[in-house]
């Protein structure tokens, strides 16, 4: 199940990772019980194993082994420590390097004590704890913009240079979303059409120079988060907010009127408020959180991945056995001997990659945690076969996966237009973002399937149908249809499951951003909602789009097949 909460992850790779440490002041000396709040992630496919393991060492003294227990998000007893009054260095010190996870620990003096168990017990309590009852307002603006992916980045900085006073929520310390360093995804689709040459150029600055696409060479450097910042930061009229969740809304009157923001970094609540926000999150957040009307496909939609590669270092190093881990003993899959992808590479190039796809099957939310880990389990699983039964790929090591899931399809916020597949053949009279991706659906690999043997698929292929190019994407599909003043941008816009596998493209989610930041400084200008510029505005913002000259830059990855 999901936490909903941050939590640290110790993503080693099989290697154990540095300690976590803070310095805590012991008020008052004494014996104390400890507690973590923590998962056995692995107990949903083998509760009798526990991989993740780790313990708290607190002046010298060390905890109970803790991860071990729990078969969902709960407490474990970590035992007691003797504290002297005055400071202390607290550490999580883990144990395998394999994903061990916590997310709260609490030291009490009394024994017995009753904490929390369920999410919303929980945050009420961290909020107590953290005298965060009542968040004051930090800031009023323009305009507010949760998602810091292309999408929201893209809208974010078009409306701060349309004149609008801009904030821009994103609950990763880096921007970027799929096409960050931490999760490595190129860029893909098309700019710059006309009659709007001009929609795409501020897709152009966030441009990375070069990719690489398979394997070891699809490097962190490459996705240029400083430089993607560093456009952020010099933007006049944009205020960003990093490492900071929207957890709640305010609405009257069928409008969002303020938002509450955590900022999880320094345990910070806050409130912000705007009377125009855009929803880029992706997963469609915001608009859950204001109850807007959206659609979820919770069987047979796309999964999720995380990019993992391995590395020819030249060193022999052993790696652990896995028995936890999906065994692939007696399956044959990319990467494995001379078995070939769907696109004909093999070996080192095969491992890894975007079709190392899970949770179709499931809720997309309530099973987000499940998804990736199915990916971990999976990876670990290919890793120790191909190592320890197979005695391949000596002077390799496994040396990246993306601790953060790649996402392709959640929550679908619906607005005046509920895009189809159908509808693509026949030209919209707001059609205004180019759609020049095939519609491209994935779905478990039946090549694969023996594979699946836990029932969980984590191997996929891309099922695509093409249609006339470009094709664009109507303005009634980038606001909600019942919260009257939220745009949305990025894959959570109003389409259907099968019209998503173009929409979600992130230069496609980009064009989208530059699109709603232009609507967005025209309902300011006009002192109104996004449904009056296609009610009463139509024709002025069409005139303004297509007036926007082209500056599109060279493009490396894919654009049009």
């Amino acid at each position: 199940m999901e936490l909903g909460f941050p939590y640290l992850l110790a993503h080693g790779l099989g290697v154990p990772v540095p300690d976590a440490k803070k310095t805590i002041t012991i008020t008052e000396g004494g014996i104390y019980h400890l507690y973590a709040y923590t998962y056995n992630w692995v107990a949903p496919w083998h509760p009798d194993m526990a991989p993740g393991c780790f313990n708290v060492r607190l002046g010298g003294q060390v905890s109970l082994t803790l991860g071990k227990t729990t078969t969902q998000w709960g407490w474990e007893d970590g035992g007691t420590v003797s504290l002297s009054q005055g400071p202390v260095d607290i550490l999580l010190h883990d144990l395998t390097g394999f994903e061990g996870r916590c997310a709260y620990l609490v030291l009490t003096q009394m024994d017995g004590t009753i904490l929390p168990q369920d999410r919303a017990s929980l945050f009420a309590w961290y909020q107590e704890a953290t005298n965060n009852r009542e968040p004051e307002q930090e800031g009023r603006f323009d305009f507010l913009v949760a998602g810091g992916g292309i999408a929201g980045m893209c809208t974010a900085v078009t409306a701060a240079r349309e004149g609008l006073s801009t904030a821009l929520v994103q609950d990763r310390r880096l921007v970027g979303g799929n096409n960050s360093s931490e999760i490595r995804v190129w860029l893909g689709g098309g700019t710059n059409y006309a009659p709007y040459p001009g929609i795409g150029n501020i897709v152009g600055e966030f441009e990375q120079h070069r990719i690489g696409h398979y394997g070891a060479e699809n490097k962190a450097q490459l996705y240029e988060d400083d430089r993607k910042m560093g456009i952020l930061q010099a933007q006049k009229g944009l205020d960003c907010f990093l490492g900071c969740c929207v957890i709640g809304t305010d609405t009257s009157d069928e409008c969002i009127t303020s938002v509450l923001v955590w900022d999880y970094v320094h345990d910070h609540l806050f409130r912000l408020s705007a009377p125009l926000y855009a929803d880029a999150t992706g997963d469609g957040n915001l608009g859950f959180l204001a109850h807007a009307d959206y659609e979820t496909t919770t069987n047979g939609h796309m999964g999720v991945s995380n990019l993992w590669h391995i590395e020819h270092t030249g060193r022999n190093v052993a790696f652990p056995r896995c028995p936890w881990a999906v065994d692939l003993s007696q399956v044959a899959f990319p990467g494995r001997g001379n078995v070939h992808d769907i696109y004909g590479n093999s070996r080192e190039k095969s491992l890894g990659c975007w079709f190392w796809e899970s949770g179709m099957e499931n809720d997309p939310f309530l099973y987000a945690e499940r998804a990736r880990d199915m990916n971990f389990r999976a990876m670990y699983g290919a890793w120790d076969v191909l190592r320890n039964v197979d005695h391949d790929y000596e002077g390799y090591e496994l040396t990246f996966c993306a601790a953060v899931a790649g996402k392709r399809e959640s929550r679908r916020l619906l607005g005046d237009v509920v895009l189809t597949k159908a509808d693509f053949k026949k030209p919209y009279s707001d059609g205004c973002v180019p759609a020049t991706w095939d519609f491209d659906v994935h779905y478990p690999d039946k090549r694969f399937y023996a594979a699946f043997h836990e029932g969980d698929a984590f191997l996929t292929m891309d099922c695509r149908e093409s249609f006339q190019k470009p094709f664009f994407l109507p303005y009634r599909c980038l606001y909600s249809r019942n919260i009257r003043n939220m745009f949305m941008a990025g894959r959570n816009i109003s389409t259907s499951h099968d019209a998503s596998g173009t929409a979600r493209i992130m230069r496609t989610g980009g064009m989208m951003g530059e699109v709603v930041g232009y609507a967005a400084a025209m309902c300011h200008r006009y002192r109104c909602l996004p449904r009056d510029i296609f009610e009463s505005h139509r024709d002025v913002f069409l005139q303004k789009l297509a007036s926007i000259p082209k500056k599109e830059v060279e493009k490396v990855g894919d654009t049009i097949d």
